[in-house]
C-alpha cells in the first residue's frame, strides 16, 4: 500500500465521518427516506458536472451499464434506504458496530466467489478492528441507555437486520468494482453508478419530500454537502482505492470512521470523550494497520 493510498484512506474516513454530522442536522427536518434519496440525487447531479466537463466519462455507462447498475444499487441506493429504516429505531452506536462488519463481509464474498484469500495477518487485523469498534461503542451498546430499553431489544432485531443487509450491499459493490471494472476509471464508475442510482431514487425523493414544511438553510446545506462531498467525491476516491488495494482492505475504512465521528462529536457537538473512546480508537488503529498489511518502512520509502 503506497503512501498516496494511505492518505486517500484516511481522507475518506474524514469525509464519511462528516456524514454523521450532516445526518444529525438534516434528517430531523427532511425525514430519513427523503434525506437518503436527496443525498443520492445531489451526488448524481455532481457527477453530471464531471460529464459536462468530459463527456467521455459516459463511455463506461454505455459499456458496463449492467455492472454499474449493480454497483449503484448495492453501494448507494439500497444501503442508504436500509440504513434510513434502521436509524429510526437503532441508535448510532449500534449502527456503527454493524457498519464495521463490511470488511469481514467483503472478505467473505471475495474468498467464496472470487478466490481472493486473506492472509492470517489481515484476518487478525479485521477481527481486532471490529473488537475495537465494539469497545468504542460499548457505552451505547451496554450503558444505561441500552439497559433502559430492556424488552425493547427484540423489536430492534429487524432494523438491525436491515443495516446488515446494507453492509452486504456495500461489500457486493466493492467486489464487483474490483473484479469486473478494473479497466474503468474511478470517475467513470462513479458517474455510471450514481446516475443509475439517481434514476431509481428520483420517485422516492418526489414521494417522500416534506411538502409544506419549512426547511432551514442549515438542513439544505447538510443534504447538499453529504451528497456532493460525502457521496459523489468520496466514491470517486473509494473506487480508486478499491482498484489499488482491493475491496477488503478498502472497506476496512469502516473501522476507522467511528474514530473521526467521535472526534467531530467532541469538537463540534460537545459530546463526551471517555476512556472507551480512547482505548477503542487505539485498538482500531492497530487492527487497521494489520488488516491493511502495512509496512512502516515501506511507507517511508514510498
Amino acid at each position: 500500500m503506497s503512501r498516496r493510498d494511505l492518505i486517500t484512506f484516511f481522507a475518506l474516513s474524514f469525509m464519511w465521518s462528516l456524514s454523521f454530522i450532516f445526518y444529525r442536522v438534516g434528517v430531523p427536518e427532511f425525514g430519513s427516506m427523503s434525506f437518503a434519496s436527496l443525498r443520492v440525487l445531489f451526488a448524481g447531479a455532481t457527477m453530471l458536472v464531471f460529464v459536462a466537463i468530459n463527456p467521455s466519462h459516459l463511455q463506461a455507462l454505455r459499456k458496463h451499464w449492467a455492472l454499474l447498475g449493480i454497483v449503484g444499487l448495492f453501494s448507494t441506493a439500497i444501503p442508504f434506504v436500509l440504513f434510513s429504516f434502521a436509524a429510526q429505531s437503532v441508535n448510532a452506536g449500534v449502527l456503527a458496530v454493524l457498519n464495521a462488519s463490511v470488511p469481514m463481509l467483503s472478505g467473505f464474498i471475495a474468498s467464496i466467489f472470487f478466490k481472493d484469500k486473506l492472509s492470517k495477518k489481515q484476518t487478525l487485523g479485521l477481527i481486532i478492528g471490529i473488537v475495537g469498534v465494539i469497545i468504542l461503542m460499548s457505552e451505547s451498546l451496554f450503558g444505561e441507555e441500552a439497559a433502559a430499553l430492556g424488552s425493547g431489544l427484540l423489536p430492534m432485531l429487524l432494523p438491525m437486520g436491515y443495516a446488515l443487509l446494507g453492509c452486504v450491499g456495500y461489500a457486493v459493490g466493492a467486489n464487483v468494482t474490483k473484479n469486473y471494472l478494473q479497466d474503468t476509471s474511478p470517475i467513470g464508475i462513479t458517474v455510471g453508478a450514481m446516475l443509475i442510482a439517481s434514476l431509481v431514487m428520483l420517485p422516492v425523493a418526489i414521494y417522500e419530500f416534506p411538502y409544506g414544511q419549512s426547511i432551514s438553510i442549515k438542513a439544505w446545506v447538510s443534504v447538499i454537502c453529504i451528497g456532493v462531498f460525502s457521496t459523489a467525491i468520496a466514491l470517486v476516491f473509494m473506487n480508486q482505492l478499491i482498484k489499488n488495494i482491493g475491496p477488503v482492505r478498502a472497506t476496512s475504512i469502516t473501522l476507522v470512521i467511528p474514530i473521526f465521528a467521535i472526534f467531530f462529536g467532541y469538537v463540534l457537538l460537545g459530546e463526551a470523550l471517555d476512556l472507551f473512546a480512547i482505548v477503542g480508537s487505539v485498538v482500531i488503529l492497530f487492527g487497521t494497520y494489520l488488516s491493511l498489511n502495512l509496512s512502516i518502512k515501506g511507507l517511508i520509502k514510498s
